[in-house]
């Protein structure tokens, strides 16, 4: 396995074969999100995120937490003093953030460390998958600030239901690493020492899968909150597309073969 680590301002950029992790890097302070850590993580980003040799990505925390949300001093304090316009300016890149680790065109991994707070939980919603260690705990802490979710308040619910999220969401209350996985916050959990090592092995099975795992993630984004009339349609729409794959006609091939496919996610 091929290894290059980087170091981006406040974050780890760290590409493994065909997959990348981004390790938020400010463990003293709990990985809070300060403007630094987000601009760092902003350009670590950016630069795999069109990089079609990375095919799976896992955002986590360096040290015992993931986040624990918005700098306090540095992020939430100033927040009162600005102008509606100035307000919309600061928020803008945050929301553009969210936007593009929803979409982008590879399937992403929370590996979800300690805690996972307010701005720092939001992240973790973006990502198509959460794996959490029993240490885990997760709160959508705006309201202990007298503020509101950004992506929670859209993005929640569909994942644990109305009344859970607005619950999360009025309360702030913290959720364990099992209560999370019983209503659907997080999809696995598994023992702090064994974080890593479950999600790089989820990352390298995806990132060798085929072209239509990219294909499935807009399709689900796009279609997975919609009544089931308006939507089949659109699937054989995606279906067309995947079939239309080099992946696609290296699956058939392998199976006449009866060999393994190899993929190039294309």
């Amino acid at each position: 396995m091929t290894e290059e680590k980087k170091v981006i301002g406040n974050c780890i950029l760290t590409r493994k074969d065909n997959y990348a992790i981004i390790a938020f890097n400010r463990p003293e302070k709990l990985n809070a999100l300060s403007p630094d850590l987000f601009l760092s993580l902003q350009e670590a980003f950016f630069e795999i995120e069109n990089d079609e040799s990375v095919r799976a990505l896992i955002f986590t925390g360096m040290g015992d937490n993931f986040s624990a949300g918005g700098d306090v001093e540095e992020d939430i304090k100033p927040l009162k003093d600005k102008s509606a316009i100035e307000f919309k300016e600061y928020f803008n890149p945050l929301c553009e953030m969210y936007m593009r680790v929803y979409n982008v065109e590879k399937p992403t991994i929370a590996a979800i460390n300690g805690f996972a707070l307010g701005a720092g939980m939001e992240l973790a919603l973006m990502c198509d998958i959460r794996i959490a260690a029993d240490t885990m705990q997760m709160g959508e802490f705006f309201v202990r600030m007298g503020l509101v979710p950004e992506a929670g308040m859209c993005v929640l619910p569909k994942l644990v239901g109305m009344g859970r999220a607005k619950m999360m969401c009025y309360t702030g209350e913290l959720i364990d690493a099992e209560q999370a996985l019983r209503i659907g916050l997080v999809e696995q959990v598994v023992p702090q020492g064994e974080l890593m090592a479950a999600a790089e092995k989820l990352a390298a099975r995806l990132a060798k899968g085929p072209a239509s795992i990219k294909i499935m993630k807009r399709a689900i984004n796009e279609l997975g909150s919609l009544p089931l009339e308006q939507t089949l349609n659109a699937s054989v729409l995606y279906q067309f597309a995947a079939s239309r794959t080099s992946d696609h006609a290296e699956a058939v091939k392998a199976f006449l073969e009866k060999r393994k496919p190899r993929y190039t996610g294309k």
